[in-house]
């Protein structure tokens, strides 16, 4: 301790650094000694060392195939639910798609005049099919009798001026 207590820290680091060295020399020495009794073991250690091995690996594979099982199974479950929601829903109903209101009318009483409508309703039925013929005139052999009796004498020159 005294000797320590006269020196500068530049000799201070110096011996230090010269003790650690030998230090180490000394290690590096013996480490071919070292290594040599490490490696030899009796058989029966390495026995147990392979056996450890072995159990480790065969582990690794055990798990490996029980997460492939339960993959497996999970993707047959999910395919048999999609299966039986395919199977078990009701068909979808066809939406109907917004039309314009003027056509459905139109439509409608379009689908009343082909299902046998009163001679009320001929007027209509004649004027739907003046729209569905691409607003051609009506010919006059598609006139009612009653129209012809309303009508009166029409100038023959000009047979659809009344209308």
């Amino acid at each position: 301790m005294q000797l320590t207590r006269h020196l500068n820290n530049e000799e201070l680091g110096e011996m230090i650094f010269a003790s650690d060295q030998q230090h180490l020399q000394r290690t590096l020495d013996a480490l071919p000694e070292i290594a040599r009794a490490a490696t030899e073991h009796p058989d029966a250690f390495w026995e147990r060392q392979h056996a450890q091995i072995k159990k480790r690996i065969e582990a690794v594979q055990q798990r490996s195939s029980a997460r492939t099982a339960t993959a497996w199974a999970g993707a047959f479950a999910v395919v048999l639910l999609a299966t039986f929601l395919l199977r078990s829903s009701p068909a979808p109903r066809p939406s109907k798609a917004q039309g314009d209101p003027d056509q459905e009318l139109l439509v409608a009483v379009e689908q009343s005049v082909q299902s046998g409508v009163p001679q009320a309703l001929e007027p209509a039925a004649l004027l739907a099919d003046e729209i569905n013929r691409g607003s051609q005139p009506i010919p006059a052999s598609h006139r009612t009798y009653k129209e012809n009796q309303n009508e009166g004498p029409r100038n023959e020159n000009r047979p659809y001026e009344n209308q």
